[in-house]
C-alpha cells in the first residue's frame, strides 16, 4: 500500500456498445486502423453487449493473435458493413504552393504561429484539442515527436490534396498525416 487515501468510482457500462472496427475474424476478434483504435477499444468492453459494424470479415485464425485489439470474448455481434463509404466529416489539406494551411491575421492564427516557435528540436509533446493541435502544421525544420489526445504519436500536418485518409483523425476530428519518428 502507498499509503495515499483514494475514492474509487464504478466504472462506466452500458448495455450496449456499438462501434466501427476495420476487421474481424468469424470468433469476433477485431482490429482497427489508426485513430479508430482509440476509443473504440475500451467502449467494446463498456457494453454489457458489444456489436461491432467492420469492413471485413476474414477466416479465423487469419488474424494474428498478437494483432487483436479487442478479443472476441467481448464481442457478442458482428455486422459486415456493405456499400460503406467512408466520410470525412473536417477535411482541411495543405496549400500546395506554401506546404502550410493558410492562416488569416486573426488573433487565433497568430497564436497559432506562436506556439508552433516554441518546439524545440527533439522534443516530445502532446497536444490539447484546438489552438494546440493546429500548431503542427508550422514546425519545419526540426524534428518533434506529437501525440493527439486521441492517441496518434506521431502526428502530423493536415495531409496534402489526395493523400487523406479517414481512418487518421486527430482529436478536433480533422484529417491529419502521420509523421514516422525513429527518436522513441
Amino acid at each position: 500500500s502507498s499509503g495515499i487515501n483514494a475514492e474509487y468510482g464504478e466504472a462506466i457500462s452500458g448495455d450496449f456498445a456499438l462501434i466501427k472496427a476495420y476487421k474481424a475474424d468469424e470468433a469476433g476478434n477485431l482490429i482497427f486502423r489508426q485513430s479508430a483504435n482509440n476509443f473504440n477499444q475500451p467502449m467494446a468492453t463498456a457494453g454489457k453487449i458489444t456489436i461491432a459494424e467492420v469492413e471485413e470479415v476474414v477466416p479465423l485464425g487469419a488474424i494474428a493473435p498478437e494483432d487483436v485489439h479487442v478479443p472476441c470474448i467481448y464481442v457478442q455481434r458482428v455486422l459486415k458493413c456493405t456499400g460503406h463509404q467512408k466520410r470525412i466529416e473536417k477535411l482541411t489539406v495543405l496549400k500546395e504552393e506554401t506546404g502550410s494551411k493558410a492562416l488569416s491575421d486573426s488573433p487565433r492564427d497568430r497564436i497559432i504561429k506562436r506556439a508552433a516557435l516554441e518546439f524545440q528540436d527533439g522534443m516530445f509533446a502532446n497536444l490539447g484539442i484546438g489552438i494546440p493541435m493546429m500548431a503542427a502544421n508550422y514546425i519545419s525544420g526540426i524534428t518533434v515527436t506529437l501525440q493527439s489526445e486521441n492517441g496518434i504519436l506521431g502526428l502530423g500536418p493536415f495531409p496534402r490534396s489526395g493523400s487523406e485518409d479517414p481512418d487518421l483523425i486527430n482529436a478536433g476530428k480533422k484529417i491529419t498525416a502521420f509523421v514516422p519518428n525513429d527518436g522513441c
